[in-house]
């Protein structure tokens, strides 16, 4: 007979003789505790990858008890798991996610309740999460609308366009992936989108670039992240040059007008 289930029957047999006071006798899972009540530290191996979905198992806690035990959660790691009453599985909750930057570890606290005698004990167990790499993030809107103004020269500014990078030990390296015809534009390690080197815009030649730019982690895979940029080349980039370009045209026109 095994040793585990020889000590219960000891025990039960105890208390049914001479009577005890009536408790849970040890957990076996997520891990071993030999009393009614303890801790237990979830190996990083056996923990939760982050970006798993609701309804995911997180672990299974199981009590040994003289009769049928039934499972609660006294803590639910502020919301984050929902247990099985009739199996202690806990499973993470309804709307609930796991973010390995956010948190590296959860605590539940695991109540198990003997339903023959009423005897509970509670594990407190330490649920580590993995980290997993995940694809940089734009700062900015995914699709940017920008002006530049015509016969613009090299360094000129477009905008900036840096990344987040989700993962805090990855760097980022910055691309131009398409659009970028006659290589008129540079992007900087900083994120920085120039006309480029020795280049000048010219509305007559290109008058819209669609920049497709990408960021690159160093992850394992590289993941990447991707935004756009439509550059329109105009003679004006602003409401006022605007107003004041149409207000030529049409003083222009009633002097013709006039001399007609």
């Amino acid at each position: 007979m095994p040793k585990g289930t020889l000590g219960t029957c000891l025990i039960v047999a105890l208390c049914l003789f001479q009577g005890c006071d009536a408790v849970l006798i040890d957990w076996s899972e997520p891990g071993a505790i030999n009393t009614s009540s303890g801790t237990i530290t979830i190996a990083t191996a056996n923990g939760a990858h982050e970006n798993i979905t609701a309804g995911t198992a997180l672990f299974n806690a199981t009590a040994t008890a003289n009769g049928t035990v039934s499972y609660e959660l006294v803590d639910d790691a502020s919301g984050k798991g929902t247990i099985v009453p009739a199996t202690g599985v806990v499973s993470l909750a309804t709307g609930q996610s796991l973010d390995y930057e956010t948190a590296m570890t959860l605590v539940f606290i695991v109540k198990g309740t003997d339903a023959t005698d009423s005897s509970a004990g509670t594990a407190t167990i330490t649920l580590p999460i993995i980290d997993l790499n995940e694809a940089p993030v734009y700062t900015k809107a995914q699709q940017d609308n920008v002006c530049v103004a015509d016969k613009s020269i090299a360094d000129t500014l477009v905008g900036t366009y840096t990344a987040k990078d989700q993962d805090a030990d990855d760097s980022i390296a910055y691309s131009i992936n398409s659009g970028n015809n006659s290589t008129g534009f540079a992007y900087g390690t900083d994120g920085s989108l120039k006309v480029a080197t020795n280049k000048t815009l010219d509305q007559r030649t290109t008058a819209t670039y669609t920049l497709v730019l990408h960021a690159i982690d160093d992850g394992t895979p590289a993941l990447t992240g991707s935004t756009t940029v439509t550059v329109n080349v105009k003679s004006t980039c602003n409401a006022a040059g605007a107003f004041g370009t149409l207000f030529i045209s049409v003083l222009l026109t009633v002097i013709v007008s006039f001399l007609l």
